[in-house]
Parts: structure tokens; C-alpha cells; sequence
């Protein structure tokens, strides 16, 4: 099934957001970001000093600017790039300057999170410093992974002597094996520039800028499955020809929304959706409908009946069933992570019981972020557990009002 890409600006709460929405070919909404106006710090990689090392937690405090500290584990502090040792000691010492890139935004309280494990994103492949091997993404066939591995290994001959390995994503499956080669290529000519200057880097001077977030998303789809892409913004539609320039049919595929009788956002209802995706309750076409009370860390669904007044097992299960594929929806479009409990309707047949609970194993599986069945409770409450990968919408929101 091919998919449909939306990227466009919007306002709530007086704050101006990105907008990556993707939908599927009859225009249900598969997947959202609403991405903050100011530009993330993930992926950046700062000239650092460590501040302390507390063993008893395994971590180290770094500081990445004046007044702005982030927390180091110790077990992502393994052979760190240093660009002043100020210590004579061996080892990750206090008062040392080492590189590190962030790899968590600041959330409440928490400092961002950072590592001295080095990424650096390409349009088709990932240049980490912590493992020299030349990978390829399991979800390609063997024959097309040889192929593309021996691409990579002729432009990145050298790769373990300098001390990085290269991995292939998976939506490297149908670009030209030139193009992945160069793609390859250059990562490793900005990761040799970075060490090679690590030691005249400046305390906190950012030496390697992270990709834009919604540029970062379309690199977890394979292009190749992407029908078009529909974009108002200048900027946005230039990096979009730039990073898809290898891709056949790019400029087909990559579209200048333009009409000034109605904007994108209006066309596609995204305002609606939005409000949609924050309301607690959500209507099922059956007539029940799906509580959703989202806390910090636990989020509890309960399924109603609600306006369906049909009576009978059947009815239950229709409900449910629907109501299943739902939730599996709203975890990804409102971004919801952490541990989840849903309380269905009532059921007495066992069989019917299966039934839901293997539709909602396959519901789940169709989501890109990782989201497992854990268990059924005592009392019949089903839990589930989404890793977190981004904020949740209702995180990104609140945050906005708080400011």
C-alpha cells in the first residue's frame, strides 16, 4: 500500500508547529508529529566537559553550553572522542572536554540525554562510531543485502582502520547501488572531518548538526512506498529535493502545494485532527466508544457500548473488535508510550476473548514503534507496552502551555 506524506505548518496554543502527517491510500491517517517551530537539539553533537562522575548511578553530568547540563551514562561513555584531556589519568575523568550527541530532548525536569556512541544519518545509511561492521537492514532480502553490503565496502574500504562501521536502512531497497555507495561515502567523509578537528574544537561548540526532525521520519519509510509528498513550505520543499535528489521520480513525488484559496492544512483538516487526537473520548463507527486517560507514565482505555444498542454477544465483539483497531491507531498518532491497560467490554466466550486479543496482536504489529502484548489481569484488563520514541502529542501541548 502506498502511502501519502502531508508536511505543512500550523498554530495552536499561539506556538507554531511543523506538521508531518502520513496517510494511507484512501486517506486514513496512519501516522502524526506535531514537530515544535524551534529546531531539536537531538542528534547534534556538542564539544562537552564532564562536570561529575557519580559511580554510584553509573552516570556523569556533561555540560554541553553554559548553564545547560545533560546526563551521561557511563555505559554510553565507552571510548569517548576527547578534544581536550585535561585529566593525566586514564579513563572518562572530571574536567575533561569529549564529544557527545544527544540523543533525548530535555522532558520536565530530566536533563537531555546524551552519548559518546557518534551517529551520523545519511539519506539511505547510519555511520556509528561504536561498531566497525558494515550492516544491512534485516528486513532485506539476502541477495539485495550482498549486493548493497559490497556497494558500501567499496567507497568504505578502510572503515574499521578509522573507526567507524556503516548500516544500510531499509529504505535503501530500491535506490541505485551508486547512490547508497556515495550516500556511504559521504557520512564517512563528515565523521573523519569531525575526529580529524576534535582536538581544535572549542568548548561547547556544536560540530555536527542533526538532520530536521521531519526529515529523520521519512527516513524510517522506504521511498519507494511513498505515493507523494505535499509540502507550502519553501524551505521544507528545497531540503526535500535535496535529500531525495538520487531517488527515481523524486520531483514527480515531491510537490509544491500552492493554492492560495485554501491552505494545505485546511485541505487535509488538520486543525480537526488535532483536536481530534486530543479529546478523551473517540466515537466508533459502531456507536460505542474508547475512553483514553493519558498520565505521565500509564495510560487507561476503557471501551464503552456507549450509542450501540444491539444487544448480544455479537455486538460485544464488534465492538471490541473495532475498538481494538482503534486504540492500535491512537497509540501512534497521539504518540502514547509507556504502559497502557484497556478494559474492554465483557466478554463470556472464550473463543470470542481470542479472538480480540489476536486482532489486537496484529493491530499492534503494523505499528513502526515497537508496542508489545504483555499480559491479560485477574479482572481482565489487557496490558500493553509502547517504547517511547518521541514525545507524546499530549506532552508536546502541555509543554507549550507551560511556556
Amino acid at each position: 500500500m502506498m502511502n501519502r506524506i502531508i508536511l505543512t505548518k500550523t498554530v495552536k496554543n499561539n506556538k507554531t508547529y511543523t506538521v508531518y502527517a502520513m496517510m494511507d491510500e484512501n486517506g486514513n491517517y496512519k501516522d502524526f508529529q506535531l514537530l515544535p517551530e524551534k529546531d531539536t537539539i537531538i542528534n547534534n553533537i556538542y564539544a562537552a566537559r564532564v562536570n561529575k562522575i557519580l559511580p554510584g548511578i553509573n552516570a556523569a553530568f556533561v555540560t554541553i553550553a553554559q548553564n545547560k547540563s545533560c546526563y551521561l551514562s557511563l555505559n554510553d561513555a565507552k571510548n569517548p572522542v576527547y578534544t581536550n584531556k585535561k585529566s593525566k589519568k586514564a579513563g572518562l575523568c572530571e574536567g575533561d572536554e569529549i564529544l557527545v550527541q544527544v540523543i533525548k530532548d530535555a522532558l520536565k525536569t530530566k536533563d537531555p540525554v546524551v552519548t559518546t556512541k557518534l551517529s551520523i544519518f545519511g539519506s539511505n545509511v547510519i555511520l556509528t562510531n561504536f561498531d566497525t561492521q558494515i550492516g544491512v537492514s534485516s528486513k532485506l532480502d539476502k541477495e539485495r543485502a550482498a549486493l548493497l553490503r559490497a556497494a558500501v565496502l567499496s567507497k568504505c574500504a578502510d572503515h574499521e582502520k578509522e573507526g567507524y562501521g556503516i548500516i544500510v536502512r531499509t529504505n535503501a531497497k530500491n535506490v541505485d547501488d551508486k547512490a547508497v555507495s556515495l550516500d556511504a561515502y559521504s557520512v564517512a567523509q563528515k565523521y573523519n572531518q569531525i575526529i580529524k578537528k576534535a582536538p581544535h574544537q572549542a568548548l561547547y561548540s556544536c560540530v555536527y548538526q542533526g538532520m530536521s526532525d521531519y526529515l529523520l521520519l521519512m527516513k524510517t519509510i522506504d521511498f519507494a512506498t511513498v505515493e507523494w509528498i505535499k509540502t507550502d513550505c519553501d524551505d521544507i520543499y528545497d531540503s526535500l529535493l535535496t535529500e531525495y535528489g538520487i531517488y527515481d521520480h523524486a520531483p514527480e513525488k515531491i510537490m509544491r502545494y500552492d493554492d492560495s484559496a485554501i491552505s494545505l492544512s485546511t485541505l487535509y483538516g488538520i486543525r480537526g485532527l488535532i483536536d481530534n487526537l486530543t479529546s478523551r473520548r473517540v466515537w466508533l463507527d459502531c456507536g460505542g466508544n474508547i475512553i483514553i486517560e493519558q498520565l505521565e507514565t500509564l495510560t487507561f482505555i476503557d471501551v464503552n457500548s456507549a450509542k450501540n444498542i444491539s444487544s448480544g454477544s455479537n455486538s460485544i465483539l464488534k465492538t471490541n473488535m473495532e475498538a481494538a483497531k482503534e486504540i492500535a491507531r491512537q497509540l501512534r498518532l497521539r504518540n502514547i508510550s509507556g504502559m497502557i491497560i484497556i478494559d474492554f467490554i465483557n466478554m463470556k466466550s472464550e473463543a470470542s476473548r481470542n479472538t480480540l486479543i489476536e486482532a489486537l496482536k496484529r493491530y499492534i504489529k503494523e505499528d513502526n514503534t515497537v508496542c508489545t502484548f504483555v499480559d491479560i489481569t485477574k479482572l481482565g484488563l489487557v496490558e500493553l507496552t509502547r517504547k517511547k520514541v518521541h514525545k507524546s502529542l499530549k506532552q508536546i501541548l502541555e509543554k507549550t502551555l507551560d511556556e
